[in-house]
């Protein structure tokens, strides 16, 4: 398991690569898996700057 300080970090770098060309977005969802099998989806906000804010994650469960 990996700690909420981690997963946002790991996000926060990943972030630029999903951030939609729609400037009216206003939320973002993406998952990535840190290896071996750890995945999870995260979630984003745009803010009142229009700054993509880090709001929570999800642990995926696969079989």
């Amino acid at each position: 398991m990996h700690s909420e300080e981690q997963i946002k970090r790991i996000a926060d770098t990943l972030l630029p690569g999903f951030i939609p060309k729609d400037p009216e977005e206003k939320k973002l969802d993406f998952h990535f898996t840190i290896p071996p099998n750890h995945s999870y989806k995260v979630s984003y906000e745009k803010d009142d700057k229009k700054e993509w804010k880090f709001k929570g994650y999800f642990i995926q469960h696969f079989e």
